[in-house]
């Protein structure tokens, strides 16, 4: 085999990981890698194969059917999102991986060597420096943009598709592009036009992702307001239906001593009993001496209990503490959504949520639930959500301790989830 064609093996092999990195299996990781290597490997192996022995121009011109059809189908059914997420990605990938090849191709051209040392170099370098970009800098985000925004992808896929047959159909037909320079010009502009358009692509992408991470964080925020409004609403009220019963305390004392002195003895008892069950209506239940955060726990646990969840907390948090309470109380918050989303299917026996938190010697919070189906986690150990909405509540808790250094681990572990945030939040 010459450079040439160990070069062109390097970049189908590179092609496949690069596809690879951008899209979302719908399988564990483990068991995605394993069919990815099982079935693209060979795939590889085949279109290596061709273009040694059939040459280069034949397998440009039947890439599509060698090589395009087939790994689309493939990823189409790994993929979690079947859609025009996915086409976008997979062509993306493509005609970027097609302008590396072709000007990596043109690049020994005009150099002129001989034995395609400088294609063989050019090719060894730039594809670990792409994959290197792709994973620090944008398969994170994309991938968190995938699932964020839900519309718009049809369009921008027409777009990639339509790039990557132009490249393919001024590259290689009628013949090869070395044969044609007289149109390398055009084929250039397109080359130079693509990157500019995929940049736009993916800040409107973004930019629409963080509008809708805005939205769902205020709407959260104006929930969570009302609840708070409720909880003080409801502590008022209880404070005042309180106040009106010591207001008449001492008319019940006489009636119960006329009772009493009239030698009524069960009917003063059944009197003290009714009074006794009046008073308990007016109490209002207090989970920590901080307000805000008592507010928050309240309403939550009032929707838990609502629902047939059983709660099982201990909250020892002061009146006064060096953190901002309204961005602790939306961690609390999206923590408690997301155990009530995952325990309300449940069957009543197995329904009950279980909260624990202290402040020293640093502020520890867990929640703990049982859940069914198969916990997924992203390579930040991050849980995978069913839908953007309740992926907004993780990527809100992760906003808030990278901001404030806390840290947050999840586990799943014989049917139990459970979330766990530390934070410093004393000093010497």
């Amino acid at each position: 085999m010459t450079l040439l064609d160990w070069s062109t093996v390097w970049s189908l092999i590179h092609v496949f990981v690069l596809n690879a990195l951008l899209y979302e299996p719908r399988l564990p990781k483990k068991k995605a890698l394993i069919l990815t290597i099982a079935l693209m490997g060979p795939l590889a192996a085949y279109n290596a194969w061709f273009f040694v022995h059939f040459g280069n121009e034949l397998a440009g011109q039947l890439v599509l059917f060698n090589c395009t059809i087939p790994s689309l189908i493939f990823f189409m059914l790994m993929a979690k999102h079947r859609n025009g997420r996915l086409l976008f990605t997979f062509c993306l990938s493509d005609t970027i991986s097609l302008e590396i090849i072709c000007i990596t191709r043109l690049i020994d051209d005009a150099i002129g060597l001989p034995d395609f040392w400088v294609l063989f170099i050019l090719r060894l370098i730039v594809w670990p420096v792409l994959e290197f970009v792709v994973i620090k800098w944008l398969r994170k985000p994309y991938l968190v943009l995938q699932n964020a925004v839900q519309k718009g992808w049809g369009g921008f896929a027409a777009i990639t598709l339509l790039f990557y047959v132009i490249l393919v159909v001024m590259s290689s037909y009628p013949t090869v592009i070395q044969n044609r320079l007289e149109e390398l010009p055009a084929l250039l502009l397109v080359m130079a036009l693509m990157p500019l358009i995929y940049w736009n692509i993916l800040t409107t992408l973004f930019r629409q992702q963080e509008l809708h991470e805005t939205k769902q964080k205020e709407q959260l925020l104006q929930v969570q307001t009302a609840m708070l409004k409720q909880r003080i609403e409801q502590t008022l009220e209880a404070e005042n239906q309180i106040s009106i019963h010591r207001h008449d305390l001492h008319h019940q004392l006489q009636v119960i001593k006329t009772m009493l002195e009239s030698g009524e003895i069960h009917e003063a008892q059944d009197y003290i009993e009714a009074s006794q069950e009046t008073l308990n209506g007016t109490k209002s239940r207090h989970w920590c001496l901080h307000p805000v955060l008592d507010a928050v726990f309240s309403a939550y646990f009032q929707r838990a209990e609502a629902k047939g969840i059983k709660v099982e907390a201990d909250i020892d948090i002061p009146a006064d503490i060096p953190v901002n309470a309204v961005e602790l109380s939306t961690v609390f918050a999206n923590a408690l959504e997301n155990a009530i989303h995952a325990v309300s299917n449940l069957p009543q026996e197995h329904r009950v949520i279980r909260c624990r938190c202290i402040c020293q010697p640093q502020l520890m919070f867990y929640v703990s639930n049982p859940y069914s189906g198969e916990a997924r986690f992203d390579e930040n150990n991050r849980p995978v959500a069913d839908s953007a909405m309740h992926g907004i509540g993780t990527r809100s808790i992760a906003a808030y301790c990278e901001k404030y250094g806390a840290t947050c681990e999840y586990s799943a572990k014989d049917g139990v989830f459970v979330i766990r945030i530390a934070q410093t939040i004393w000093t010497n």
